[in-house]
């Protein structure tokens, strides 16, 4: 299983808290390919929705694009936020070893 150090916040010396580890247990893990995602919130939750589309060249004459939905993810704010952490940290060492993902 493997370990993923720190994602509790701040374990600086002078909080006086110690690092935790956090052993993910994936042997019931589903896989599923996403190549389009969409977040919206209420105060109390985040919903992540994910799903593919396959119109790799945009719209034509204004056509709608169709996404199937395939996964909802509902997430406290608190959740939410670690998540955007852990997110900007893994995207910051990924164009740090392969280049800029460019939008």
């Amino acid at each position: 299983m493997p370990t993923i150090e720190g994602l509790a916040g701040p374990t600086n010396a002078e909080d006086g808290k110690q690092p935790v580890n956090i052993n993910w247990d994936d042997k019931n893990i589903e896989s599923q390919y996403s190549n389009i995602a969409t977040v919206t919130a209420t105060r109390e939750e985040f919903f992540f929705l994910f799903g593919t589309h396959q119109n790799w060249r945009g719209a034509e004459g204004g056509q709608p694009i169709n996404v199937e939905l395939s996964n909802r993810m509902v997430l406290s704010p608190f959740a939410a936020k670690r998540l955007l952490l852990i997110l900007n940290q893994t995207v910051k060492a990924y164009e740090e070893r392969f280049g800029e993902i460019k939008l």
